[in-house]
């Protein structure tokens, strides 16, 4: 279990380096920190029962390879956004027992169709990318009963990033990056 654990932590970064457009040099505190973050949530997730663990395994790499990915350079990109939500579903499907099947393919159907509707609303402040993360959120958030945990920590997380953004670049039509704390906000939802 640590091994997979410390080995987390440089398989995020690798998947980053491998995704983004620009090379991004990050610093090594920088680097450290996502490293260790990842590590540890895998070594968390490791310790959950294996039907949660299998479930949440997939957003905690993928989702925070994106989610660092969409911090530098405002983008969730479709390479990690479609094989993320195969995995999310394909995990909520072997994992289910009762009517969790039925859960997961709802979740994923309802997720894309609130996502679509936001997308065309606010298309401006939500990307693509955002939209297409929705469905695994969706996925995480059902089959965990954390529906409303999980929105109401997202829309936390996501209005402190506005905010930061806002003061560090003092200007009102900044990019806001919302993949962290999308990826961030679902997996404590989930998890606790």
């Amino acid at each position: 279990m640590i091994v997979v654990a410390a080995l987390a932590g440089p398989a995020v970064l690798l998947i980053v380096q491998h995704t983004v457009h620009t090379a991004i040099r990050l610093r090594p505190l920088a680097s450290v920190a996502v490293g260790a973050a990842a590590g540890s949530l895998v070594g968390l997730l490791l310790t959950l029962a294996p039907q949660r663990m299998v479930l949440l395994l997939p957003l905690a790499v993928l989702g925070c390879a994106a989610a660092v990915v969409d911090a530098h350079e405002g983008r969730l990109p479709d390479m990690l956004t479609w094989p993320l939500l195969l995995g999310t579903l394909l995990a909520g499907i072997l994992t289910a027992e009762g009517n969790g099947g039925v859960v997961t393919l709802l979740s994923v159907l309802t997720g894309g169709g609130v996502a679509i509707v936001f997308k065309t609303v606010v298309s401006a402040g939500f990307g693509w990318g955002d939209a297409k993360l929705v469905p695994t959120l969706a996925v995480v958030l059902a089959r965990h009963d954390a529906v409303v945990a999980g929105i109401v920590a997202v829309t936390t997380l996501v209005a402190v990033t506005a905010l930061l953004v806002g003061i560090r670049r003092a200007d009102r039509y900044a990019l806001v990056p919302y993949g962290p704390a999308m990826v961030v906000g679902t997996l404590g939802a989930a998890a606790l």
